[in-house]
């Protein structure tokens, strides 16, 4: 059985049952739902998911003076009345203090796996918001991993509207933000000649390395062009490029070959074929005026065959002031890959401020461009 299907009739059957008995004032004035982590949101889960964080489980969001009141009393309650199993499967769970997540019970802590919050809590905590109408700066520090984690699952019920207003605000990301990214991301392709050149040398590790780097961008290229939020974790990457199109089916195939070819020449010339699919695609959105590729630059040294640069000018000058202007290139999941800093709000929040300042170095002396 599928985890988001479980826990939504672990919901009408346990949970909700327990609000009407114990609090029928809640009754109507909470939502429920399975939003956020693990791979039962996105439907993804089997077998090998079961081992921790995994069984009948969900969330109440509650309005921000109800969870004052009641939040305390309504886990005590569910902490008294959810049974270890639900249909055979785990609906309570033990700590796993060594690698920090809940297992199965297991005969040692034993806690439900119900979720207690507000929806402006819950905003606060995993997103690092404090309003409901976010800022462009707020926009570039969200990871697109988070935004999965909002926007996917199943809302069960939601009488109130609150939380599926807010998932209606984090469903896309605003057309400036959007080509802002798309700027950045084709950025990555002004140096796909250093993957020749490091092969010409000899040095196939570096040449390996950056065309799986090339790789990546092109698959950041096929979500956003796509509208898509792309995963911060590899093991859904395929199954989500896999749900877009038929179209990204196909480059999943091109893209697996650039990987596995053993010639990087040729591996190179297969990246410029993928590119060249999402260049099409870019002047059939006629997202700017048309884009015919220019000849590469000069210290490409004949091994790009193109330059991308004229796209990413459209790209920029379609953009307001307010995005030209900013100092830091791209988003920050653009250019920060640590998992410590993407899943936690309580860092990737602090990157807010970069966006807004202006750097003091000044390059006016002689020799300050050259240094």
């Amino acid at each position: 059985m599928k985890g988001l299907g479980l826990s939504e009739e672990f919901y009408w059957e346990i949970v909700r049952p327990i609000i009407a008995c114990r609090f029928p004032q809640l009754l109507e004035k909470h939502a429920a739902g399975l939003i956020g982590y693990g791979s039962d949101v996105l439907g993804y889960d089997d077998d090998l998911s079961r081992d921790h964080e995994w069984g009948a489980r969900c969330y109440i969001w509650l309005l921000d003076s109800d969870y004052d009141e009641y939040a305390t009393s309504l886990n005590q309650a569910f902490d008294e009345e959810v049974p270890i199993l639900f249909k055979g499967y785990p609906s309570r769970f033990s700590v796993d203090e060594f690698n920090e997540v809940l297992v199965p019970y297991n005969g040692k802590s034993n806690i439900h796996h119900i979720a207690i919050t507000s929806v402006s809590r819950h905003m606060r905590i995993q997103l690092g918001l404090h309003t409901s109408q976010l800022s462009i700066y707020d926009w570039l520090v969200i990871p697109e991993q988070k935004l999965i984690e909002w926007t996917r699952g199943k809302i069960f019920t939601d009488p109130v509207g609150e939380i599926t207003e807010a998932r209606m605000t984090l469903s896309y990301l605003p057309e400036d933000v959007w080509r802002y990214k798309l700027k950045y991301a084709w950025s990555a392709f002004r140096s796909l000649y250093v993957a020749g050149l490091t092969d010409i040398r000899g040095e196939s590790l570096s040449a390996r390395l950056f065309l799986n780097r090339m790789v990546e961008k092109a698959i950041q290229l096929v979500f956003l062009y796509n509208k898509r939020y792309r995963p911060g974790t590899y093991k859904w990457i395929s199954k989500e490029l896999a749900q877009i199109s038929p179209l990204a089916i196909e480059l999943i195939e091109h893209l697996e070959g650039i990987l596995m070819e053993p010639c990087v020449t040729k591996a190179v010339e297969q990246m410029e074929g993928v590119l060249a699919i999402l260049v099409k695609q870019h002047n059939d959105m006629k997202l700017t005026e048309y884009i015919e590729l220019e000849p590469p630059l000069f210290y490409a040294r004949g091994l790009q065959s193109y330059s991308y640069i004229n796209l990413e000018d459209a790209l920029f000058s379609s953009l307001p002031k307010e995005l030209q202007h900013l100092e830091i290139p791209g988003s920050l999941d653009q250019f920060v890959t640590s998992e410590h800093i993407l899943v936690w709000a309580d860092h990737y929040s602090k990157f807010k401020p970069i966006y807004s300042t202006k750097s003091d170095i000044e390059r006016i002396g002689i020799g300050d461009m050259i240094v």
